[in-house]
This record gives structure tokens, sequence and C-alpha cells, in this order.
């Protein structure tokens, strides 16, 4: 059979076949996030209004903003409004709000380009310098950076302005503190107008005079060239067939979104791979099965005449391909760190473009990081270490007799150097915007190639630090042991010797108190193994808590976390406030937030590369967004996902602040928490890498009895929430078995009639892939031993994490439904509701093919479950997805007191005649 024949037989069996569904949160963006306009300004490529619109070389310049109304142009300086574009000069027109106009000026910011931007300044563009210091370097004689000739006329024009007196100058003030040159490229690398190395106080651009001699009516703004070559046949195809050009953020190859909700690789004809727009992740093929078996017939013919070549078998397994998804490695892992080899040279370079960060007190900053390689390659990476001094001599002591490596930290976050720049390996150039937040220490960048596995130190940059790296951080509230008491836990820099952690709070309005903390940290011999003690290890500084007790219920009450220095001086954190609980069995509105393996993202896309935990920012982003409306959190397992890298912790508690510093954030443990072989464990597997649940308990405050035991109830007004540890033996005559049969059998119904089992790991039913295919539907010995308390003491909801997705069961016992509503269950449920809700960020698991009865609904996609209580009678439960916060499944449950005292099955004592 000829070999082309061969080949159109295979496509077209394909054809025949329904498209492949592409599912990654990181690839192409959902139909609709590709809009032709963006406020007022149409968006053309290879402009985009979102992540995967328009051309990957200016996504992270030009955003839609503002909730859709604004198009922003981004660079090291700021944020800037794109007021006009004009395509066919390829033109555009940014406004600073801080740049004086002759109407109004006032002290302005710097302006400047990424050497690397694909924008540049204009010709026609004229900036001027305003109220600049007489020794500024811009009147230097032998610099010659100022038009002394028609320049002069716009600076006595400027001067003219009434608006002058914004800089605190008169009106038609003398010129000679005014400077006019064409670019900012005259003055220092790149395009940078650095104000205060120029000691001007405000700066104005001018793209058009419309009469030169009345100022009022020159045209403001920054006039902006950009490269129109990006523009391709490809592209031009995909706009006659209705699409939007855009790429995909896995290798930024060129992808045409169309309007039917189907991508693809050409155009939105039907021609080339086709992906769905679904956020998600993994890869999910759906295709009917006698498609499936004609092609392996085909196939298996051609395999007879020897005449199948590579193509055809890339398909074949391409289209047999039913799903890919894991939980994925943690991405700093694989750095093979401990195997860099020197290889510094004098023709590369780093750069940050800042040395100082938090001047105004912010704990999270942005960098530009710069860098240049004289032999690049698309395996080339830029590491992020902190402390900034990562050589071999913050090794651990070793054996003298052993190889000490070169080095020995793992960077605390990591980038590939074509992340923004696709031609990076043609001009060994590069920058990236990174997202650095206060940890305790400097921060340096170093420019490595030989990839991820055989890494080879090429360059090191300047040292970056916080003004203040000691500063207190990271506000995470918890309920204490007594429902009239918060407890506050934060990190800083401060040893107890050096200064004396407190936190000062009062209600709105009152007297303001001042409660002591107490500090916790620990070193490498209080970890269990690698990489937490190896190449995983941070110093974590000191964790602090302290006790707000005797709080009146439901009232606002605000705080800041201080320390006082041995010289008497106070360090600050910023003000914060946060609702008191309310009393056990107050009849209020109450609303709780329950999800499982959240994990963190980075906002900057560093270490991502493998989907690790993408839905992590959508979750908290949707939680702040609604936060007026939650009353408390609960993440039941698998916190962050940092698997023995310490630096994570710190990540993933500044990426929650918001929410854990309003609301109680209660925490679980999980498998990536505990689990390490020999260290008591009931899993002996290598889930924490190392960390056996030291960081857990000591990072987040939980009321139990010993942390180490992570097992705990709290009460929150009409629910009682019983929080079993499934990485300690749960099973009947245990002590965490005696620990849930007295939190369920001691709460009062009658005042708190919501009684909540929460776990991490599956104790009750899940049709996740894994426990199916174990034949247990849940963890083995799970339901066995705990389905017995659960119906006795009649537990409303058993919700728990593990498997990433979302999946609830009807009202349950021993498999059997006890109630055949789906949405609304009036009276008794004579069983549990079992819920999953695993879908907080980490990557997605995939269901088994069988749906059992029991099993109402399920969704492949993140999210999280909300619980409100009207009143001691009236619940209502939300599952709501993470990409947009809409709910997507929902039950109430009305009833009475005298329903939760009716006999269900097992749940009251045996009856005799003569009883």
């Amino acid at each position: 059979m000829p070999f082309f024949i061969i080949n159109t037989i295979i496509l077209l069996t394909l054809q025949t076949l329904p498209l492949p569904t592409l599912q990654s949160s990181h690839v192409i963006p959902t139909n609709g996030t590709c809009r032709d306009t963006c406020g007022t300004i149409p968006v053309k490529y290879p402009f985009g209004t979102g992540f995967g619109c328009g051309h990957p070389a200016f996504a992270r310049y030009v955003k839609c903003g503002d909730g859709g109304t604004t198009l922003q142009l981004t660079t090291g300086t700021g944020t800037y409004t794109i007021s006009s574009i004009d395509y066919p000069s390829s033109t555009v027109i940014v406004t600073d709000p801080l740049m004086s106009t002759c109407t109004s000026m006032q002290n302005s910011g710097s302006f400047s380009l990424d050497r690397v931007s694909p924008f540049s300044i204009s010709d026609e563009n004229i900036f001027v310098l305003l109220g600049c210091s007489t020794t500024s370097p811009l009147f230097d004689p032998d610099q010659d950076l100022c038009d002394t000739g028609s320049g002069s006329r716009v600076c006595r024009g400027l001067y003219s302005c009434k608006g002058v007196s914004g800089i605190g100058l008169p009106e038609n003030a003398p010129a000679s503190t005014c400077c006019v040159y064409d670019s900012p490229s005259g003055f220092g690398s790149g395009y940078n107008l650095d104000l205060p190395k120029l000691q001007c106080s405000s700066y104005t651009s001018i793209y058009e005079f419309g009469d030169e001699g009345d100022p009022t009516k020159w045209r403001f703004g920054v006039s902006l060239r950009y490269n129109e070559s990006y523009y391709s046949s490809g592209c031009r195809d995909c706009e006659e067939s209705s699409g939007f050009c855009g790429f995909s953020g896995l290798d930024q190859s060129f992808a045409c979104i169309c309007p039917n909700g189907i991508n693809t690789t050409v155009n939105c004809f039907g021609r080339g791979y086709a992906w769905s727009g679904t956020m998600g992740l993994g890869v999910q093929i759906k295709m009917n099965i006698a498609g499936l078996l004609l092609l392996w017939i085909i196939v298996g013919r051609m395999r007879k005449l020897k005449m199948i070549n590579s193509l055809a078998i890339s398909l074949l397994v391409f289209a047999s391909l039913q799903e890919v998804s894991s939980h994925g490695d943690q991405p700093l892992s694989k750095v093979a760190i401990h195997k860099t080899v020197f290889a510094l040279h004098d023709k590369a370079h780093v750069k940050a473009s800042q040395t100082i960060l938090g001047l105004e007190g912010q704990n999270t900053e942005w960098v530009t990081v710069n860098f240049g390689s004289p032999n690049p390659s698309d395996d080339d990476w830029i590491g992020v270490f902190s402390p900034a001094n990562f050589n071999a001599s913050s090794c651990p002591a070793k054996n003298p007799a052993t190889h000490t490596p070169t080095l020995c930290s793992a960077p605390i976050k990591y980038q590939f150097a074509n992340y923004t720049n696709s031609k990076y390996k043609d001009s060994g150039k590069g920058s990236l915007k990174l997202q650095l937040i206060n940890q305790r220490s400097d921060f340096s960048f170093a420019l490595f190639s030989g990839g991820l596995s055989n890494p080879k130190l090429v360059a090191v940059s300047n040292i970056v630090a916080f003004a203040n790296p000691k500063a207190p951080v990271y506000s995470r509230l918890a309920q204490g042991k007594m429902w009239n008491e918060m407890t506050v836990t934060w990190t800083s820099g401060y040893a107890i010797n050096e200064a004396e952690p407190f936190v000062e709070w009062g209600p709105k309005g009152g007297d303001h108190v001042r409660s002591p903390a107490g500090t916790l940290t620990f070193d490498r011999s209080s970890l269990c193994g690698a990489p937490a003690r190896t190449v995983g290890w941070r110093d974590p500084g000191f964790i602090h808590t302290s006790f707000l007790k005797e709080l009146w219920p439901n009232t606002m009450y605000f705080y800041k976390l201080g320390h006082k220095l041995s010289n008497g001086s106070y360090v600050w954190s910023q003000e914060y406030q946060f609702r008191s609980s309310p009393y056990p069995g107050q009849n209020s509105l109450q609303r709780v937030v329950i999800f499982g393996d959240m994990g963190k993202d980075e906002a900057d896309g560093s270490n991502e590369y493998n989907n690790f935990q993408r839905g992590s920012l959508n979750t908290t982003q949707q939680l702040i967004q609604d936060l007026k409306n939650i009353d408390i959190v609960f993440l039941i397992g698998d916190i962050c996902y940092a698997n023995g890298y310490l630096s994570q912790w710190d990540q993933f508690t500044a990426m929650v602040e918001p929410i854990a510093s309003t609301v109680p954030f209660m925490v679980a443990s999980g498998n990536h928490e505990r689990d390490w072989p020999g260290s008591g464990s009931f899993y002996g597997n290598l889930d924490s890498g190392g960390e056996c649940g030291v960081l857990a308990q000591t990072m987040f405050y939980v009321p139990a009895e010993n942390r180490a035991k992570f097992w705990y109830s709290t009460d929150f007004g009409m629910f009682r929430f019983c929080i079993a540890d499934t990485e300690h033996d749960w099973r009947e005559g245990t002590e965490q078995y005696k620990f849930i049969e007295n939190c369920l059998a001691s709460v009062d119904r009658q005042k708190q009639p919501w009684l909540i089992f929460l776990a991490h790991r599956v104790l009750g039913y899940s049709s996740g892939g894994f426990y199916v295919d174990e034949g247990s539907f849940g963890e083995p010995m799970g339901r066995e031993n705990l389905q017995t308390l659960w119906q006795k003491y009649k537990v409303d909801m058993a919700i728990f994490g593990h498997v990433h997705n979302y999946e609830r069961t009807c009202p349950i016992y021993q498999n059997i439904c006890t109630n055949d509503k789906k949405n609304y269950y009036k009276g008794s449920l004579n069983g549990t509701i079992h819920v999953v809700a695993g879908g907080g960020g980490a990557s997605l698991a995939e269901f088994a093919s069988v749906e059992p009865k029991w099993s109402l609904v399920r969704d492949y996609d993140y999210g999280f479950v909300k619980l409100t209580a009207f009143d001691h009678s009236n619940l209502l439960f939300e599952y709501k997805k993470s990409s947009d916060g809409k709910v997507y499944d929902s039950f109430r449950i009305s009833r009475d007191y005298r329903d939760i005292l009716a006999c269900a099955v097992d749940s009251c004592p045996s009856m005799t005649l003569a009883s």
C-alpha cells in the first residue's frame, strides 16, 4: 500500500471521530476570553485581551485590565493606560497618570521600556524634563543631552501654563530647569527615564503639537512604535475564518481561537489539530469505540505490510490516549542543583532592575531581570536564590571523605530564559518580570545553561533585598480552643532575644490592648529526610502566635503585629481586621468555605511548566473577591505541596494572606504534609519530602491537644466540625477513633444542629480512578471503621480532599442511598452525604469510567464548597468553580430538631418488648 495512502486513511479515520479535547489551564484560553475590544479600544493582533490571546511577545506587556474596561501597558516602572492604537502606522499612545500636562503638573515617577520589549519610542515623541536641579547630569556640557534650540520654546510654553505651580514653580519661571530631548535612551542604559537619577521633579511627553504657540492644545502622551512583523499568513487565515490569533502557553506556538469553542493550530474552517478551550489539566480524549476499532484494524493491516511510519504511530498513540494527569512532581525537584558546575562567562550578564524593595512597607514586589548569554540555548534558565549567597559555603558540614557539591541550595523559583522572548536562542538577550515576597533574606538571580538536569552556572546578578527583611509578615488567623478566642500567627526574622513579639488589638472605636506572642522555630535536625534536610532546606525564621481572648461574639476587631526591639523602638505590620466567631448555638447567618489540595502557584508563571498547581490562584482570587460573604475557611490537607522545599511555605502564606488575615483559616493534615517512612505516619510513603508534619504544625495553629496529632474539633455558631488526621491511625480502638467518637457524641444538636466531619483522605465514598482501581471506592478500611459512628451520631456531611475533583453522593449508609432526593432534603437524611472537594488547585484527578448509583454529581474541575446556615433549620450547600465563582451544584436541607432526634437505621439503641 503506498505511503501517502496509509497516511490518508489514518487521517480520514481520525476525522470521523470527535475532535480530541486538550485540557490545560496553561494552554489555550476559554472561548470568550479573547475579545476584539477592551473598553473603547479596538484590539487586533499582535495585541490580545487575555493570556493566550495575541502574540506571546506582547502578552506580558499588554492586558485588558480594570474589569475589561481599560487596555493597559505594563513596563518595569508601572502600568499605563493605552488611549489609542493606530494599526496602519503601528503606533500606540499611552498615558501616565503621574505625567505632567499643561493643565496639571505634579511630581512624576520614572518611565522605561524593557530592552527586550517589542516597543520603541516613536521618532515624533518629545520628552520634556521639568523642575530639574541645576546639578542634574542633563546639564553636563560634555553630555549634550538637552535640545537648546527649538526645545527652549517648548520649555517656555510649558512654564507659561498655570499648572506649573503643581511642581512648585511660578508661572513663566526661567526655563533653565527644563530640558527637552527626543528619547529617554539619551541617558543611561536602555529606554530608561530615571527621574531621581536625573534630579528632576517631573516629566511630560508630547507626541503632537495642535498649535505650537498654545500649549493647552498640545497632545500629551507617550507615542510608541511596535514591531508589526509578527503578523503572518497563518494569522490572516485565522482572522478570515472569524478566529482570534493566539498562542499556546506550553510552547508559545500559534493557536487560532475560534468562536465555536474549538481552538486549532491553523484556522476555524476545520483544518489543523483542534483543542477545546476548557480550562483544566491533563489530556482527555473522547472517541467513539467503532472509530477507534476501525483505526486499530487499519493500523494492524499496515503493520503486517510493514509500511506504517512513525507519524502514523504517533497519531495512533495520541488518539488512543484517555487521560494524562497526576499529582505531578514538585517543580523545584526537577532542578539537579547538586550537579551544578561553574561555567562563568565574562560576556554573560544578569541584572535586576531594583536593589531595595518594600520602601513603602510592601511585602510583595515585581522585579525585572535582564540577562544575556554569548551562547544562548532554549535550555537556559534563570534561578532565584535566597539567601543571595548560595555557594558551597552554605552547605552543611560533611565527612571530609565526601565530595561537597558546588551548590546545595535549590532556587526558590525559576523560569526558562525564553519564557517571554521566543527569539532568545538567536539574540542571546532576554528579560523576565518576577515577583518576590519578603522572606527574611536577600535575593540574587543566576543564569544557567544545560537545562535543569545538568545546570551550568553562567552568570550571577546584583543583590536585591527588602528594606526590612525581618518585618512581621503573612498574618493567619485560626480559632482558639474556646469559641471566644482567636489566634494570630505570623512569620518574622526576629528571634525572641532581639525583639518582643505581640499583637495590638481592640474593637473599632474602643481601647486597644497588647497580647504577647509565643515563638517557635526549628532546624534541619527536626526534619526527617531529603529534600527538606538537604537542597530544600531554608531557614524558616520565627513563627509567632498570640491568643486574643474573651472576644465578644460577631464583633469587628482591628489588629496589627508588632515587635518591640531591644533599643525600645517598634516594628509594625499593616493594620488588619477580623470578625469574631459566633458563640455556640448563636442563631445568625454563618458561611463556611471548605476545600482541599490547594497548593500554590506563581503569579509570574515561574516553576509551573508542568502544570503542578494551576488552579490555586483562581481559588485564591475567588475567595478574596467574595471575602465579605465568608466567615471561616477550612483547607483540609495537602496545603501547599512544598514537598520538602521550605521556601514554598512562605510563598503559600503570602498567597493566602488576604484571606487568612481576615477570617479563621483552619487546616488539616494531608499526605504531603506528614507522610514519611519510619516517622510514625500511618502511611510509609515519601509524600512530605522529609517534612514529616513539622512545617504544617509550626506554620499554622490548630486547636489540637497535641499539634503533632493533627486532629481537633472546633465550634462555629450552629456548626460543630470534627477534623480527623488521616495520616495517623483512625481505626477502632485507637486514640484518634476515641477522639472522633467523643467529638460527634458531645455536641448539643439542639444548639448546634449542623454536624460536619472533615478529613483529607476519603474515608467515605469516591469514584476517583485510583480508588476504583483498588476496588475500594475510598480509603481501604475507612468506611468499615467509621460509618457506624457517622450513622449513630447522625453526621450531616463528611467532606474530604485527596482526590482532585468534585463529587457528591446521596445520603448514604453501607453503600445504600437512604434518601432519593437530590437537591432538597426535608426532614431526616437517614444517612450522611459524602463530598469530595479536592479541587482547590493541585492537578486534577480523573474519575473512573464506572459511575456508582450513589454518586449524584461529579465534576472534573477546580472548585470549593460553601455551606450557609441561615438558622437552626435551614442549610444551603453550594459547589462553586474556581474559574468563575459561579454555583454548579447545590442542595438545601430543611428540618427541625425532632428530625435529628428521629431514629434511622443503626442510629438508635436497640429496643426490646420490655422497653
